[in-house]
């Protein structure tokens, strides 16, 4: 049952009642080993190193053996023995210890062999659960495992060729759509130009030729005043005529030349 459908309080004891039930069943086996040790013959601070030999040790074999199990790695059958031993070891020693000190018991020479064994015992299963690997990797599964590893990579590898690829012709493209877009544009924009060539063109030999006329129909022309160019000037403006030098030059009678001239002159006045 996963503890996020736990309520509250079954919350706590699964988090914070099983390191406590551990630690107190820890500390209520350390008054037998400890007179064990003493029983023993072992004396002072040295009988407090009975509870490391029995209940952790115990604990550490349990939690080794528990790992090798999940993790399918070798050294499980011993681990499980020595924690089943350690468990065993540790209960005896319990009831052992309480009988002595009820009466109920005496002390013998083969208690106090089998209690000083427990240290070189426990050094040797230790030392050999230490010993055990971690693993047990063959060849062939190595290579496996880097065949495994050299096809993800030529796959990774492959979809970001193919992922780099798609972004390089998509670029590809917008950049050939702009330059149709810039060459359109430069089409028009010469078209237009040329449009406005051929006006200004036109416009000119128009202007050439209305100056022209009248130098064949008469001679000299008597300059218009400058008060008579401002008053032409303000009746097209009063007309909504549109003043040029051209328009100007039709109401005064005189030649495109003269007419922008007059209107130069009178736009500097």
């Amino acid at each position: 049952m996963s503890t996020m459908h736990m309520p509250w309080y079954a919350r706590v004891v699964f988090t914070a009642g099983r390191p406590f039930v551990l630690v107190a069943a820890l500390v209520m086996s350390v008054p037998g080993e400890i007179r064990m040790a003493q029983i023993a013959g072992w004396h002072g601070w040295v009988t407090w190193l009975m509870p490391a030999s029995v209940s952790a040790y115990a604990a550490c074999a349990a939690v080794i053996a528990e790992q090798r199990r999940r993790l399918k790695l070798p050294g499980l059958v011993t681990a499980t023995i020595g924690a089943a031993a350690a468990l065993a070891l540790a209960l005896a020693m319990q009831v052992v210890s309480h009988l002595i000190d009820k009466g109920h018991m005496m002390q013998s020479a083969v208690l106090v062999a089998a209690v000083s064994a427990v240290p070189p015992l426990v050094v040797a299963h230790m030392l050999h659960m230490a010993a055990m690997p971690t693993a047990q990797i063959t060849a062939a599964e190595q290579m496996r495992q880097m065949e495994a590893t050299a096809a993800y990579l030529a796959g990774e590898l492959a979809e970001a060729l193919d992922l780099a690829g798609r972004y390089l012709v998509s670029k590809s493209h917008g950049i050939v759509n702009e330059y149709n877009e810039l060459t359109e544009a430069a089409q028009e924009l010469t078209a237009e130009a040329d449009e406005l060539t051929e006006e200004i063109a036109e416009e000119l030999a128009g202007a050439e030729q209305e100056e022209r006329k009248p130098r064949k129909q008469s001679g000299t022309r008597k300059a218009v005043s400058l008060k008579v160019v401002e008053q032409a000037v303000a009746d097209m403006k009063a007309e909504g005529a549109k003043v040029s030098g051209p328009a100007l030059a039709q109401r005064l009678g005189c030649s495109v030349r003269s007419g922008y001239r007059y209107l130069g002159e009178v736009q500097a006045a």
